[in-house]
């Protein structure tokens, strides 16, 4: 064996087992971005009414605003077409806390059809994980000096369609 792959090999090792103590998310393996796309951006899908992306070299955040009156935020680190994070979310109007951790991977949409990132995620640091998706909005993320407007999908806000998915015109004018 070379003296490259033992190295690699006991550094393999040693970080298997400096962390073999912790909980991990099980991740797919990382692919190249595709061409010309980004992960910032603003996002939605059936549980995400609207989910904004920001990203700085391979550092990421976001927030989000989601069915049943609740809102959240996440950090994470992106590894080309993989984003893996760590998320809070409360509910709006009650003390409700929850935290876990999950995984994006961004692939490109149909001809014609927006770009999607899905996933996982679960509560806590173990256990059980749940499937979601979300396709990309836009390329710009909603909001005012980078947090996302809290009051996208309150229902008397407007009378356009889509109001009630955060899709106001009238939402962002003056921001």
């Amino acid at each position: 064996m070379s003296l490259a792959r033992r190295e690699l090999a006991i550094a393999l090792l040693l970080s298997v087992t400096a962390c073999s103590g912790q909980a991990h998310t099980p991740h797919p393996s990382p692919g190249p971005m595709p061409p010309n796309a980004a992960w910032h951006g603003v996002y939605q899908g059936p549980y995400h009414i609207a989910l904004n992306i920001w990203t700085r070299g391979n550092r990421a955040s976001g927030n989000w605003r989601a069915v049943g009156d609740r809102e959240g935020e996440f950090s994470g680190t992106v590894f080309g077409n993989l984003l893996v994070l760590n998320w809070n979310e409360q509910g709006v109007k009650n003390a409700e806390r929850h935290s876990g951790r999950g995984y994006f991977v961004y692939g490109l949409g149909k001809p014609g059809e927006p770009d999607q990132i899905y996933g996982e995620w679960g509560v806590g640091r173990s256990g059980r994980t749940s499937p979601w998706w979300a396709v990309k909005r836009g390329n710009e993320p909603l909001g005012k000096n980078g947090l996302l407007d809290k009051t996208a999908d309150d229902p008397n806000q407007g009378d356009a369609p889509g109001c009630e998915m955060g899709n106001c015109d009238d939402d962002f004018e003056n921001q």
